[in-house]
């Protein structure tokens, strides 16, 4: 039996919490969308190493901890694509984020506020929702 197996885009997201709220950003190019610091693996490269160039990239934050995996989805855009998302709950209490072009605006917003915001992800606020949760735990 011959079976198709799907093919995903895959990215990566943090989840960064400070003072009981989560940091969410404002794409540059969709006004109005909110997602996650992060993003997609290059060819070849290492699963860890390309989340911590991502956050790098996105955020200028070198110095992190990964605490934990706190959630994964998968989802078919419109088009019928397939993705899947994966989120770490990532710990940095202090240092200045400064963001890339492909973010217009960063909000820290508590887990009563995430209904205000339409993210790309599907399920980012319920990630975002784990993340807090986890954050108060750890």
């Amino acid at each position: 039996m011959n079976k198709k197996f799907e093919k995903f885009t895959i990215s990566q997201v943090a989840v960064l919490v400070r003072n009981n709220k989560c940091l969410v950003l404002e794409f540059s190019d969709r006004r109005g969308y909110w997602g996650l610091p992060g993003g997609r693996i290059d060819e070849k490269e290492n699963g860890e190493a390309a989340f911590r160039r991502e956050i790098k990239e996105e955020l200028n934050l070198s110095d992190f901890e990964i605490i934990d995996l706190i959630d994964f989805d998968v989802w078919y855009s419109s088009s019928g694509k397939p993705y899947s998302g994966v989120a770490y709950l990532i710990k940095n209490d202090n240092d200045q984020i400064s963001l890339s072009h492909e973010h217009s605006k960063m909000e820290w917003v508590a887990a009563d506020d995430l209904d205000n915001y339409n993210f790309i992800w599907p399920n980012a606020k319920r990630m975002l929702r784990k993340g807090l949760i986890k954050s108060s735990h750890a």
